[in-house]
């Protein structure tokens, strides 16, 4: 019903042009419209639809769905339909503008709790690409990887609340609880089940009867109206921003878990090691009085045996285990040397033993209160228990040069740079260079979203042709195409990659210029 709701907002609004995409984080996906933006959020267990009038500038860098997300999905926007009350939208847009104008693309929100996924499609219904893969290690019977058709979660049947008159959800609910509600009517979900319950006066376990059904079907209706406005009256229901904080918390609080539980082990592997110190020195009076015999009965002992029984001083029989290598003086001396180490060992061990319990203790209490400490509390605890590995200066990658008009040029030095270069270092409008029919570089055009001339072009294609197999050959083709449609396939080895709507020059390798 909530998903309903914000779609309604949109309704006036389509078909509507709009701007590029934006995606503050990982998990966001902003679309601008009119004066506003529809908000995906698809993060779990919180997923959720939104049209606001709020914009977060563009943040970075993105992830590979969502630079797929700006190649291909970046026509009109032309209509937002959710299936049924589920919790499934398809987001359909026209075909994109430019140096390639893109096919219509379907975008399916599917915003199902710890389950939620953004999954791309062609027009044939074909996925492209989505938020996250699901292979057949996972779902047997619905997976969701590209190049395969998608398909759509299994149907259901459930009472529509806006349609289904009051006789009918009275017969239907009667004798039921509250919070079997959701499994017979559409759009009612654990949050909305506790907003009728609060609403309507009725508790969630009690079996309905008619004079509870009598209060339950109007808060039902008023529910399917407006059900922001009945959530926000009953549960106080966060905005957006409230749960990305809360999502934050929960991550920094998952973060210093981790982190006090591996503290804790450790601390308490330490303080285990102490105590078999102390087993080990209790011991070393009984290794040197093993010593004492062997020297008192040194020329008992025959050369190069590997163990001996003699009699201890008190009259009984003891076996004593002798490196035959070593002299009956020599293996006295290593029995002395093993009982002195065992006795040093516990020595050093319980001076540390004074320090390790009380962090012991500290580290058991963070992790017991854990949920009641403060945001500034868990930073600082992150900065003690897991700061951030400092970022080691690294080279740029790719070489870099300057063409005609000032463009910025990079040419990849090997397969993985090849990847950095084109999918992350390059823009959806920049262009692509690569020599037809031979291994070598990728090369990429900085456009800044300008349309590039072609002397630039012929520039790069050089490069390309030089950084090849064909770098001693002459008149060799090079395929340029808008970095929007090249694409990588999973699992696909480092540098390889499938592009389309190229073009081909001809040209003569520039003798690789970096090495003269």
């Amino acid at each position: 019903m909530l998903i309903a709701e914000e779609l309604a907002k949109l309704e006036a609004l389509l078909p509507s042009k709009r701007i590029a995409w934006r995606f503050p984080d990982a998990y966001t996906y902003i679309l601008p419209i009119s004066k506003g933006a529809l908000w995906l959020f698809n993060r779990p267990p919180n997923p959720r639809v939104a049209y606001l009038e709020e914009m977060p500038p563009q943040a970075g860098p993105n992830s590979g769905f969502q630079d797929l997300l700006v190649s291909r999905a970046n026509g009109a926007l032309i209509a937002a339909e959710q299936i049924k009350l589920d919790r499934v939208v398809k987001l359909s847009f026209g075909p994109g503008e430019g140096f390639v104008p893109t096919p219509p693309v379907t975008l399916v929100a599917e915003l199902t709790g710890r389950n939620c996924n953004l999954i791309l499609l062609d027009d044939d219904g074909k996925i492209l690409g989505a938020a996250r893969d699901i292979g057949a290690d996972v779902n047997r019977f619905r997976q969701v990887r590209s190049g395969l058709p998608y398909t759509p979660p299994p149907p259901y049947e459930k009472l529509d609340p806006r349609t289904a008159s009051d006789a009918v959800l009275e017969q239907t609910l009667a004798g039921k609880s509250l919070k079997k509600v959701r499994s017979l009517v559409d759009g009612v979900g654990p949050d909305l089940s506790r907003a009728l319950a609060v609403t309507s006066g009725v508790s969630l376990d009690k079996k309905l009867e008619p004079s509870d059904l009598a209060k339950l079907v109007p808060a039902l209706r008023r529910l399917s109206k407006e059900p922001s406005t009945v959530m926000k009256e009953a549960l106080e229901l966060p905005d957006v921003d409230e749960l990305r904080r809360r999502e934050a918390r929960a991550a920094m609080r998952e973060r210093l878990k981790f982190a006090l539980e591996k503290e804790r082990t450790l601390l308490r592997n330490r303080l285990k090691d102490i105590d078999k110190a102390r087993n080990a020195a209790a011991k070393a009076s009984d290794i040197r009085n093993q010593a004492d015999i062997l020297m008192a009965y040194q020329h008992q002992v025959p050369k190069n045996i590997t163990n001996v029984t003699l009699t201890d001083f008190e009259g009984n029989d003891i076996n004593l285990q002798l490196d035959p290598k070593l002299s009956a003086v020599e293996n006295a001396q290593a029995y002395y040397e093993r009982a002195r180490k065992r006795e040093n060992r516990v020595i050093e061990a319980e001076s540390r033993e004074a320090e390790l319990k009380p962090k012991f203790a500290e580290v058991e209490g963070f992790l017991e209160g854990l949920e009641a400490l403060s945001d500034d509390e868990l930073k600082e605890l992150l900065e003690r228990y897991a700061p951030k590995a400092k970022a080691q200066k690294r080279t740029q990658p790719g070489i870099r040069y300057e063409g005609p008009h000032g463009y910025p040029i990079i040419v990849g030095r090997n397969s993985r740079e090849n990847d950095i270069v084109t999918f992350r270092l390059a823009r959806s409008r920049d262009v692509w260079l690569h020599a037809q029919g031979y291994p070598g570089s990728h090369v990429i055009i900085k456009a800044d979203n300008t349309e590039v001339p072609f002397d630039t072009i012929l520039f790069a294609a050089q490069l390309a042709a030089a950084y090849s197999k064909a770098g001693q050959s002459d008149n060799v083709p090079v395929d340029y195409a808008l970095r929007k449609d090249v694409w990588k396939s999973k699992g696909a080895a480092p540098g390889a990659v499938h592009y389309a709507q190229q073009k081909t020059v001809y040209v003569t390798p520039s003798r690789r210029p970096d090495t003269g």
